[in-house]
Order: C-alpha cells, then structure tokens, then sequence
C-alpha cells in the first residue's frame, strides 16, 4: 500500500515537473515574441555621425540611370515642439544604384509639395532655436562613392496636427514612401550639440570641438606678419584653448570666421583674433580649409586669485558664408 502511495506520488510530482518546463519555454518563447514585436515598434537610434579619414575627396559625377536606382523606408524619427510652426521626421532610407550614387533632393517631395531641397526656412527655424538636426547625421545630399548606402534626411510637415505624411519620388518604380506621424519620439536632447559631437552641415563639412583644457599664458604670441610679438596677456588672466578638426568633405572652402564663449549668466568671451598662436597649437580661427586641419581656438578669461573656476556656457561658432550661428553645449 505504502509502495502504490509512493508511485503515486513520483508520477504526480513528475508531472508538475514537466508542466512546469512546459510553462517556462512558452513563457519564454512567447516572451521573445513579445520583445521582438515591441522592439520592431520602436524607433531605432540614429547612428551617430563619425568624422572622415580624407577630405577634399572627388565628388562622384551626377548620377545618370536614375530609373535604375532603388529607394525605401528603413524607419523615421517624428519631433514636434511648441516653439516651432511645423512637425518633422528623420527619415533613414535606404538608396540603392547601379553606379556610384549622387542625386539631389529635389527629386523627393511631401504630399504637402514641399521639395527636400528646398527646405532652408526650416533649417533657419531649428538653428535659431538650438536644433541642430546634424546631430542625428541628417544628409541634404544623397551622395556616396559607392553603389548602395543609408542616408538619414529632413522632413518637414507643415500640418502639426497630421498623422501620416508621404514622400513621392520622381524617379524608377519607386512606390510612395509612408510615414507614421501620430506618435513624437524625438526629443531637444537628441538634436544638441555637446563636446566631441560630430558638427555637419549635411553637404559639405564637418567639424568636431574637444572639451577645453588651460594652457600657460607664456605660451601664446602674435604672429605680426611673420615677426613673432608677445601676446601681452597679463598673468592675473587665464588662457583656454577648444581642439577643432575640421574636414572640407569635397573640397569647397571651410573656414569659422567667429567664435565666442556664452556664460550661462550671459557674460561673454571673444575667441583671439587669427594672429595670436602658441608654440603647440595652431590658431585655426580665419583658417581656409579644403581638405583636413586641426588647430585650436583660443580664449582669455580673467582670474587674479588664480582660483579653480569652473564655467558652464555654450561655445557659439560662426562658419563663413552661413547666417547662423552653431551652439554647442561645452564647460571651459
């Protein structure tokens, strides 16, 4: 009886063993199911843009078999803000041809008519708040040195309150590209520049700005004309150098032409001027650029206790030949 009793008992918990093993892989299986239906749902992070090894490359000829080329959606990035009249999207397509690949936006156009290339009112609206969309590696060029590519590019929206918005292309087979408007993932953080972000303009440059370190004051001169001057910076200053590289992508003349030190007080500290260089560090401040430099941009701040002083402030560039101003986001 004894026996029966405990056969008994083996087989039961036997069977809530395998029960349980059973319950955990469908828990797991459509666990995993689960995640990948979410993880498909939500927006992939936009790759961080990452300088170029050469610059003043060949640009590659305009692209000719344009029936041959393929476009389609990867996915997009919705931003809408208060301050802005307008929506928009980042979106990332993906562009494939059967020669090396350059071809303008103007062949792309929202259902609202807008033409992607010609959308600089608003570029101008997000530069004059802060909103920098080369942070996310945006393109206003579709151009490549190869054959297939992924290309993230701006989509304005004049309707805020629109919940789906499309882009017709003008060439190939290519059907309509759709885009899902009702939910806003993009954020302010995501279109800011900081230290050592990579700085675009989408089309011909791009620029990285290290975090500031101090230098001795006996070290910076004046080149007057090649006869070398001291800078006459008094010791109760202090003198800061920003690393910049900087890359002219095809070759066009890249040069900042201004820089200065915004505080968040909203105290203010000039870069100087072109002539003033150190034994270390080229000034690249006026410098014209058609390939690859590096230099530094100098600032002066006053400290007679020669106390450890921290600024908080944004970094304020000037690049010759745009209107605009780039604000970057950097301690000194």
């Amino acid at each position: 009886m004894r026996k029966t009793k405990n056969k008994t008992t083996m087989l039961l918990a036997g069977g809530l063993a395998v029960v349980l093993i059973l319950f955990a892989a469908a828990a797991i299986y459509f666990g995993m199911i689960v995640k990948d239906r979410s993880g498909s749902q939500l927006p992939e992070e936009t790759e961080k843009p990452v300088m170029v090894e050469q610059g003043g490359q060949e640009k590659p000829q305009e692209t000719q078999g344009l029936d041959a080329v393929e476009v389609d959606l990867v996915n997009a990035t919705v931003y809408r803000f208060d301050e802005l009249d307008f929506q928009f999207a980042i979106a990332k397509i993906r562009v494939k041809a059967e020669e090396p690949i350059n071809i303008s936006l103007e062949h792309f156009a929202t259902s609202e008519g807008v033409k992607l290339n010609d959308i600089d009112s608003y570029l101008d609206q997000l530069d004059k708040n802060g909103l920098y969309i080369g942070k996310q590696n945006v393109w206003f060029e579709l151009v490549s040195r190869e054959n297939s590519y992924v290309a993230n590019i701006f989509v304005p929206i004049k309707d805020k309150t629109a919940q789906s918005a499309t882009i017709n292309v003008d060439f190939g087979d290519n059907a309509p590209i759709q885009l899902n408007l009702k939910e806003a993932t993009g954020t302010r953080e995501m279109l800011g520049y900081v230290a050592e972000d990579v700085i675009t303009d989408g089309k011909t440059y791009q620029m990285q700005v290290n975090v500031a370190f101090q230098i001795a004051n006996e070290e910076v001169y004046r080149n007057m004309n090649g006869e070398l001057m001291s800078a006459g910076i008094p010791s109760t200053a202090a003198v800061y150098v920003f690393k910049v590289e900087a890359v002219s992508l095809w070759g066009d003349n890249l040069e900042i032409e201004s820089a200065r030190y915004v505080l968040d007080d909203g105290s203010e500290f000039d870069a100087l001027d072109a002539e003033y260089e150190s034994e270390k560090y080229e000034n690249i401040l006026g410098k014209s650029i058609q390939e690859k430099d590096t230099g530094v941009l100098f600032f002066v701040t006053y400290n007679p206790d020669k106390e450890l002083i921290s600024y908080h402030g944004t970094l304020k560039l000037k690049i010759k030949g745009q209107e605009n101003w780039i604000d970057v986001k950097v301690n000194l």
